[in-house]
This record gives structure tokens, C-alpha cells and sequence, in this order.
């Protein structure tokens, strides 16, 4: 009798399982939207923001998208697109983008999950500290575009400076 082993066992592939054990081991809670990405919010230095990991077995990649929260209207975009050029240069894991949709600045990054790889928790939580790690450095840039109305150049300039020594 030909007994099957546990390594010939066909399982379900989620990624967003693997996901969901770093959401849980950091006691954040997360949902489950009807098109099966899942969406959680975590806490930045200048605000809350909200974020979303989506399996795409279309291009074999697991998808995380974070939400500035930050809408332009259309005589700011072309000064946002230039603010965007000047901070993806700067940007080594993922990029921002102006969401179509909605006219949100949103930050994606993506990892390759080629011929049924699974994530592991590590390469799940560092695409999570990648993301908010460049809102929180970048928010500012873009508050001050939007909000403040700044040239992109003074923007960026704004929140690209080290602070040395201490109060």
C-alpha cells in the first residue's frame, strides 16, 4: 500500500495566512475584506495609518498597501507627481503612488512569492516596518504639498534634515 506523505500533501496557499500570525503575535487586530486582502491599522509618529496586504497569484506576489490619508485635488497633482519623483529616488523598498481611484497618496511594496513560496514572518513584519517606516519619514514632505500648499522641492527639503545632538 502506497501511503502519502505529509510532503506530497496538497495544502491551500495563502500568504496572507503567514500575515495574519504577525498581525496576531503583535496583538493587532486585522479583517478580512469581501475580496479577501487583509486590512489592519497601526499607529505612526504622525498618525494612524491604515494598511492592506493583498495576494496577487496573477504575478505571484503578496501586495501591502498603506494609506497616507492625504486626498489632492487636481491643481495639486502635477506638484505631486514631482514630490513623488523626488522621494522614490530616495526610496529603497516599495514606492509612493497617487491611488486613481480615490486621489489618495498611498505607499506599496511588494514581495515575489515565485512557484508557491510561502512568506516568512520575518519578510511578512519587514514589509510592514518598510512601510511605515517611509510614510512616517515622507508624511510630512506630503502634508506639507497638500495641506500646505509648498513646492515640492521645499517640501521634501522640509523633512529631509538629521537632528544632531539633544535637547
Amino acid at each position: 500500500m502506497d501511503m502519502v506523505r505529509p510532503d506530497e500533501v496538497e495544502t491551500a496557499f495563502d500568504p496572507l495566512d503567514v500575515v495574519e500570525h504577525v498581525l496576531t503575535a503583535e496583538n493587532l487586530p486585522f479583517d478580512r475584506t469581501a475580496e479577501g486582502d487583509l486590512a489592519f491599522a497601526l499607529a505612526g509618529d504622525w498618525k494612524d495609518y491604515e494598511l492592506w496586504f493583498a495576494w496577487r497569484p496573477e504575478g505571484d506576489c503578496l501586495q501591502l498597501c498603506c494609506a497616507l490619508d492625504l486626498r489632492v485635488g487636481k491643481t495639486r497633482r502635477p506638484a505631486l507627481h514631482e514630490l513623488i519623483g523626488l522621494i522614490n529616488q530616495r526610496t529603497w523598498l516599495g514606492h509612493f503612488e497617487l491611488w486613481s481611484e480615490d486621489q489618495e497618496i498611498v505607499f506599496r511594496h511588494a514581495l515575489a512569492l515565485p512557484h508557491g513560496e510561502r512568506p516568512t514572518l520575518s519578510q511578512a513584519a519587514s514589509m510592514i516596518d518598510a512601510a511605515i517606516d517611509a510614510a512616517d519619514r515622507y508624511f510630512p514632505a506630503f502634508d506639507y504639498l497638500v495641506r500646505g500648499g509648498r513646492k515640492p522641492q521645499d517640501a521634501i527639503d522640509a523633512c529631509m534634515f538629521q537632528t544632531v545632538g539633544t535637547a
